[in-house]
């Protein structure tokens, strides 16, 4: 049962996958060559999962997890909710030019005597604002007054009413009265870089647990090979010791040795059960479900050029992407608080037409300004200030992509020679115990602490090979994290407009 809830999550998570669209700043052809190689060819199709030799047991590929975590982690759904207020306050922001239309109607009445009066009041009023600055006004009221007594006492009286305000100082021009527009756009840019943060990181952390996961069942494996291989071993040393070719002592080393493995062995089974559950909880799915990480990818050297990593960080980086847009919010917060200190110069038309009255019209300049308020003063010096301190966070982040890029290149290209390294290592002390175990069977004087010794030996270098497979393709992980690039490496494609 619980194996159909993984494979209907997961089924659940194609489809919504598969929903998904792309609006993305940079088209795919800027790519550079970490998003194809960083992820090794021989991974299988996105989506499938291949069943283990164990019924009970679901083998997920890497990209499996990627998949089940977009669709279920907690995080990136609440990431998802919060577009919804989101493109809320963009849409508000947008509305700012657009006309808006009050209707209201007053119902009264009043008895005097056997007379009963009956009031009513229409009121229609639109009002906009234009990009210049200026507010009109349209209104018209009607009034209809009735009583019981005759229908001839109805009447009705309406009035219609015109006002135009435009700023000529302060609050004047379509900059500074598009500014809002701006900042609201700004600040969805912001939101939106927040997102795919959000899900990069949560992708970044499903890939290292899942790798954790698969480097914990390898050490298993290498465990109980080994465990397996110091039994027959020692099967071994006792038929030596039968035939009286090596002393009876020499089966203490072997002994002491199988019991030391015993207790590798029960450690790197507790690791695993560790690393399920730390994947299970990441990707939100039961955790009593039983899950089996595929094998090991071979792993080759990524080619890193860094000028063209360094453009692929400036358009893609969201640490570099948001230090430009505080840039642009704190230029346009300066010019806000400067529009402040200037006098409200307006000129301003009232027009008048009621049923029962003359005609009235006005039209005048109207001037203030408050005398004396530090505040506005202070205002800009802080916004002057802001501006001036983002403008050095710019210049500090843009300086520093060369060291940060240069510093990852130099781990990944250290980690792949200790891989190489690593590799070596294996191969020469898997060769040295054959030869000690075939001088061993030809009756040689070999003593057995030495094979324990070259036994334990490959067993370190195979677990060091296996830690530094894995670092490296973690390094990778975060070069491509850290450039901004991981949902393309990923294919993972959003609606900016949606977050869905």
């Amino acid at each position: 049962m619980k194996n159909s809830q993984l494979f209907l999550s997961i089924y659940k998570a194609n489809l919504i996958l598969i929903t998904i669209l792309l609006v993305f700043h940079q088209p795919a052809s800027s790519q550079t060559n970490l998003s194809t190689e960083a992820i090794p060819n021989n991974y299988p199709a996105i989506f499938k999962i291949t069943p283990a030799s164990d019924d009970n047991i679901k083998k997920l590929m890497l990209k499996d997890v990627v998949v089940l975590v977009l669709a279920n982690n907690t995080e990136i759904k609440n990431a998802y909710l919060d577009r919804t207020v989101q493109r809320g306050d963009l849409a508000v922001a947008e509305d700012k030019f657009n006309p808006d239309f009050t209707p209201t109607l007053f119902l009264s009445t009043n008895k005097l005597g056997n007379i009963t009066n009956i009031n009513s009041t229409l009121d229609a009023k639109v009002s906009m604002k234009i990009p210049t600055g200026a507010e009109v006004s349209f209104g018209w009221i009607g009034n209809t007054r009735s009583t019981n007594s005759s229908i001839s006492n109805n009447n009705l009286d309406q009035n219609l009413q015109l006002s135009f305000r435009q700023p000529l100082l302060r609050g004047a021009g379509i900059t500074f009265n598009k500014a809002s527009i701006e900042l609201a756009r700004i600040n969805e840019q912001s939101n939106i870089i927040n997102l795919k943060s959000t899900l990069a990181d949560t992708i970044t952390a499903s890939i290292t647990a899942y790798r954790q996961l698969l480097e914990a069942q390898e050490r298993v494996k290498i465990e109980e090979l080994s465990f397996k291989n110091a039994e027959e071993s020692l099967e071994v040393t006792k038929a030596l010791i039968a035939a009286g070719k090596i002393a009876p002592v020499e089966i203490v080393k072997e002994e002491a040795n199988i019991a030391n493995l015993r207790v590798s062995l029960l450690a790197a089974q507790n690791s695993l059960e560790s690393s399920k559950l730390a994947l299970l909880s990441i990707l939100d799915i039961d955790k009593n479900t039983k899950i089996e990480a595929a094998e090991i990818p071979t792993v080759e050297r990524v080619q890193l050029d860094l000028e063209n990593l360094k453009q692929t960080a400036i358009q893609n980086q969201p640490i570099y992407l948001q230090s430009l847009l505080n840039l642009e919010t704190n230029k346009i917060g300066l010019m806000l608080a400067k529009n402040e200190k200037r006098w409200d110069l307006s000129f301003n038309v009232d027009i008048s037409d009621g049923s029962n009255q003359n005609n009235d019209a006005r039209a005048g300049l109207a001037i203030t300004r408050t005398i004396g308020d530090l505040s506005l003063q202070q205002q800009v010096e802080a916004a002057r200030i802001n501006l001036e301190k983002s403008q050095n966070s710019f210049k500090d982040t843009n300086e520093n992509l060369d060291i940060q890029l240069q510093d990852k290149i130099r781990n990944i290209n250290l980690s792949f020679s200790q891989l190489e390294l690593a590799r070596q290592a294996t191969q020469l002390s898997k060769r040295l115990l054959e030869i000690e175990q075939q001088k061993q069977k030809l009756g040689g004087n070999i003593r057995i602490v030495d094979i324990v010794n070259f036994r334990n030996d490959l067993v370190q270098a195979q677990n060091t090979e296996l830690s530094a497979t894995i670092q490296y393709l973690n390094a990778l992980t975060e070069l491509d994290q850290f450039l901004g690039t991981t949902l393309q490496t990923w294919q993972v494609k959003i609606d900016i407009r949606n977050g869905e």
